[in-house]
């Protein structure tokens, strides 16, 4: 079952997020918009009804200050008893299909939107950037490499860059956009990669869906020369253990909610490693932690979560200020 908060993190994690941003908050507590049947996608494994979407951002905005500022909580209770008295309007009564897939057709599925704006990359990529920065360009590989994001700015900053991903889909777009890189397609458990052979392994935003982050870190030590780094960015577990999901779009047709048509999440899972999972494999691989960055959750990023157009305190007091992103610059010293 998906977890009542996927749709919070839409934002967070693909591109085009402003979809779903007020589609059903317009009218919720207005004149009920028409509505009609329609048949529901074959492949659905669960439905989120608006209501209790809500409900659960305003349940986390209360959890984070009962203790510290009860007097806070007020608001929130009231928030909810608005929506509970409205339960049976079509705008929070609606059911929202939420269609999990697995990572390698849900990524064939992202890839042609893939590039668009995305909360996560434009927090990342400063950080990512100025890590890069600090290293004489060699030869990098680009794990898990997508549409080739990392790798073009690898190539703009001077390196020889190899990419690995096991997504035909994403390979495709990638050869285009960096036609200068060598790709192959291959897992990070088993890169098709010469042992001790690049001075840089980076891997942006695709941990969270491996199981076992031990075999990983062992490739990126097994390919990396003495002396090089490995620079590793996720999703940061407090953002993975409340919801947040790669939840991508497959159309750039906004749904027309007020004439009936359905809304549906396409999501491939996230998987929760707290950060001494990190460490433990980092460590295991005989990897030195040179530094830790856990960029947070911004106002910007708040305002483009769904839920903040119907109640924005509610949303900033769930999210504003968690850990976002979790982003490890590491190094092989022998």
């Amino acid at each position: 079952m998906a977890d009542l908060l996927a749709l919070t993190h839409l934002s967070m994690s693909g591109s085009r997020r402003g979809h779903l941003t007020g589609v059903f908050v317009t009218e919720m507590f207005g004149p009920d918009p028409a509505s009609r049947p329609y048949d529901r996608e074959m492949g659905t494994t669960a439905e989120l009804k608006v209501a209790n979407y809500l409900i659960a951002v305003e349940g986390l905005a209360m959890i984070r200050r009962v203790i510290t500022d009860p007097s806070a909580i007020e608001p929130r209770v009231d928030e909810i008893a608005m929506i509970v008295r409205s339960i049976d309007k079509p705008s929070l009564s609606m059911m929202i299909d939420l269609i999990r897939h697995d990572v390698d057709t849900g990524y064939s599925m992202w890839a042609p939107r893939y590039d668009g704006p995305n909360p996560a990359i434009e927090t990342e990529e400063p950080v990512f950037t100025d890590l890069v920065r600090a290293s004489k360009p060699g030869t990098a590989l680009d794990a898990a490499c997508g549409t080739g994001r990392h790798s073009a700015l690898l190539a703009e900053m001077g390196w020889d860059v190899i990419g690995v991903d096991a997504t035909d889909a994403m390979l495709e777009r990638a050869r285009a956009k960096v036609p200068g890189a060598t790709f192959h397609q291959g897992r990070m458990q088993a890169l098709p990669v010469e042992s001790v052979s690049v001075d840089l392994v980076v891997c942006g935003l695709a941990l969270s869906h491996v199981e076992d982050l031990a075999p990983v870190y062992a490739e990126f030590a097994r390919v990396l020369r003495p002396g090089g780094r490995v620079i590793t960015t996720d999703m940061h577990p407090t953002m993975t253990s409340t919801g947040g999901m790669a939840a991508f779009p497959v159309t750039d047709e906004r749904p027309d909610v007020a004439a009936g048509d359905p809304m549906t999440i396409n999501y491939v899972p996230n998987l929760v490693h707290n950060v001494h999972e990190y460490i433990a494999a980092i460590v295991g691989a005989g990897l030195e932690i040179v530094s830790c960055h856990e960029p947070l959750v911004s106002e910007s990023m708040v305002a483009s979560f769904p839920s903040f157009e119907a109640f924005p305190d509610a949303t900033r007091a769930a999210f504003l200020g968690l850990p976002y992103l979790l982003i490890w610059d590491l190094a092989k010293h022998t």
